[in-house]
């Protein structure tokens, strides 16, 4: 299976040079050499995309967007990287420079930046991969964020409605359960009757009908009484 650079190589390669000028700067980039003195026989602008593009052909790679965001160029000497780089800020890219296993690099990891080098190299395809990878990231942070959250909050729930029913085991083992007001022994009876509902569904139990304020409101006052008890 061929590597997502190589693919990507594969898209400018296979894109037709009409102008002879734009033929005659692929050459000279293919055929190496100083690579300042080479872009300065660029005649237009075409000529400075298909100067960018062979570069990158020949000196570029880029990682699978599903893995991570990272497009670089690697080069033998400081003086190419350096060249490299002053071309690229020429035509809007900023690109960072380092040194990697005594290889001269530069390199560029914002996905949007990367978007924007591949269209402007004409890898439109390979932009959209880029594209549609970011969407497919953000929108599983997004859900592993929304998981994260229920699971908080279905935690926090659990552990509210086992204050709860421990306040209401106590009271009933001491024997005081029935000695409270009415109203606070049916909500005791339908809180350990329906542990998995929420305040507001155990309102509606009652009789007459409570808010889940007043639910919460009566709660707390078994809870105090059981404190009491302690």
């Amino acid at each position: 299976m061929e590597s997502f650079s190589k693919n990507v190589k594969a898209q400018l390669q296979a894109i037709e040079i009409k102008k002879s000028c734009c033929r005659y700067t692929m050459k000279l980039v293919q055929s190496g050499g100083n690579l300042a003195e080479a872009y300065s026989k660029c005649l237009c602008d075409g000529c400075r995309a298909v100067f960018v593009r062979e570069m990158f052909v020949k000196y570029g790679s880029i990682t699978d967007p599903a893995k991570q965001y990272h497009l670089d160029f690697s080069f033998k000497t400081e003086e190419e990287r350096d060249a490299a780089y002053e071309i690229l800020s020429s035509v809007g890219f900023d690109f960072r420079k380092t040194v990697r296993r005594e290889r001269f690099v530069m390199y560029i990891k914002e996905s949007s930046v990367i978007e924007d080098f591949l269209v402007y190299m004409g890898a439109q395809n390979a932009a959209f991969d880029v594209m549609n990878s970011k969407i497919v990231h953000e929108f599983r942070n997004s859900v592993n964020r929304q998981v994260n959250c229920d699971t908080a909050n279905i935690e926090k729930q659990l552990a509210s409605v086992k204050k709860y029913t421990d306040a209401i085991k106590l009271l009933e083992e001491n024997g005081k359960l029935d000695t409270l007001p009415d109203e606070l022994k049916e909500t005791a009876r339908v809180r350990m009757e329906n542990e998995q509902l929420s305040l507001a569904d155990l309102g509606a139990l009652l009789t007459p009908p409570v808010t889940k304020s007043g639910v919460r409101h009566r709660l707390d006052k078994i809870l105090y009484y059981a404190q009491s008890e302690k």
